[in-house]
Order: structure tokens, then sequence, then C-alpha cells
């Protein structure tokens, strides 16, 4: 086989491979993507390929470290990738956002909320010019910002932004999806925190059927949206169905070492 013959095999072997990999990440499987991800790490290298290629593996490799709690090993990817996407041209700064983007709910999960929010506003700066501010990047980066300010325990700034991601993803992706579902649950989690249970109730019923439909049962949100709504059964009362949901969640999080 020539040189020639060689490279256009890895490459169709990487593109096959990053397909696989988000396709798993997609459904929850995270450590079936991360094989996925790493054997298109290494088709990449084996090409001494430095562009927006590598910086979309690494960033694909480095979200199903952080989906898993290996936030070290997810480091050192997620930085690689930012200065390749900061060295790009101009077309390239939809990447930067989406770098910037990933590292703030790196740093958020990590509970470094300070290093977290001018990052998610630089993303939503690019995103809001570039692609305006009623597109899924922007519905997704205010739903972000929205759990980062319950974290930080600002629920009312919170609500404020969950309500505008659900505009957004209702008119962009439909109501009877799990984008629209996980900010349902999210308002629903924000809403509880202030005792408006009532409120909460209905958006937390719905989210969480929805998201049942539309995402596997391992995956990473539903998982934490039902730990959510354990906290909002306690809080009115409902205490056996509470225990119950938590007992799935913490099974789940021994299974996967989360």
């Amino acid at each position: 086989m020539s040189n020639e013959n060689k490279t256009d095999k890895t490459y169709s072997d990487w593109n096959m491979q990053m397909w696989l990999g988000q396709q798993s990440y997609d459904r929850g499987k995270y450590s079936v993507a991360q094989q996925k991800f790493q054997k298109a790490l290494r088709d990449l290298e084996a090409l001494h390929i430095n562009d927006e290629r590598l910086a979309m593996t690494l960033n694909g490799l480095a979200l199903c470290y952080c989906a898993q709690g290996k936030h070290k090993e997810s480091d050192p990817l997620y930085q690689r990738a930012l200065s390749i996407d900061e060295s790009s041209s101009q077309h390239g700064k939809l990447r930067l956002a989406e770098d910037f983007s990933n590292i703030a709910t790196h740093y958020r999960k990590q509970g470094m909320y300070e290093r977290a929010e001018p990052l998610y506003e630089k993303a939503l700066q690019i995103w809001e010019a570039i692609i305006g501010e009623k597109s899924a990047e922007v519905a997704g980066c205010l739903n972000n910002i929205g759990i980062l300010f319950c974290k930080q325990q600002k629920p009312l700034e919170a609500i404020a932004l969950f309500q505008k991601a659900l505009n957004i993803n209702g008119s962009v992706f439909g109501i009877k999806t799990k984008e629209y579902a996980g900010c349902q649950v999210n308002l629903a989690a924000a809403y509880c925190s202030l005792n408006r249970c009532e409120e909460a109730d209905a958006l937390f019923e719905e989210g969480i059927r929805m998201l049942r439909y539309t995402v596997d049962p391992i995956h990473e949100e539903l998982v934490e949206a039902m730990e959510s709504y354990a906290v909002h059964l306690a809080k009115v009362g409902k205490d056996e169905q509470a225990a119950s949901i938590k007992h799935y969640v913490q099974e789940f999080k021994k299974r996967n070492k989360l």
C-alpha cells in the first residue's frame, strides 16, 4: 500500500472513530466513547496532524474523562485543544467558544465557580455575535450559567436564564426533546430551592418523563435530573419515593465510580 493510500485509510479510520465516539458519548456510554476518541487521537498522531481536527479529538476525549469525574486526565487535553484553536484564523472563533464552554463546565464540576463564570461569558459573547441570540449554542450556554448560579446560591438569576434558554430550545428543538426537558428540570430545581414547590412539580414530572424517553437510562443528565427530583420529593413529603430514587442514583454512581 502506498503512503498516500495509508494516509487516506488512517484519516478514514479517524472519521469513523470520531463518529462512533460521539454516538457513544451522546448515549451516556462514556467509557466506550473514551476508547473511540483515544483511537482517533492515535490515528491523528500517526499522521502528525496538529490542526482543528486534533483539537476536536482532544475535546471529545476530555469530555469523556470529565463526564466520568476524571478531571486530572481531562485538564491537559482541554488546554491543548484551546492552544490549537487560539492560534486558528478568524473562522475558528466558534471552536474557541466551544473550548471556553467545555473548560468552564470542567471547572464548574470541580466547584471552581469563579474560574468557570468568565469562560461561560466569553463563549456566550462569541456565540451571540456570530450565530445569534436565538441559537442552540446560546441556549446551552445560558442553561450552563444558570446551573452555575444555582451552585452559587443565586436561584433568581438562574431562573431568568433557564426561562430564556427554555424558550430558545422550544423554538430550535421543539418541546419533546432532551434539550427542552433538561432545561425544564433545571428550572424546576431552581424553583424548588426557593420552596416554590408547586411550580417545580409539573416541570419535574414533564422534564423527567421526556428525558426517560429521549436518553439512555445511564445518561449523566438523567441521573442528575433524578437526583434533583429526589430532593424535591423529600421536600414535599414524598419520602418513600424520594428514598427509592436516591438509592437508584447511589447505585449508579457506585457502579460508575463517580
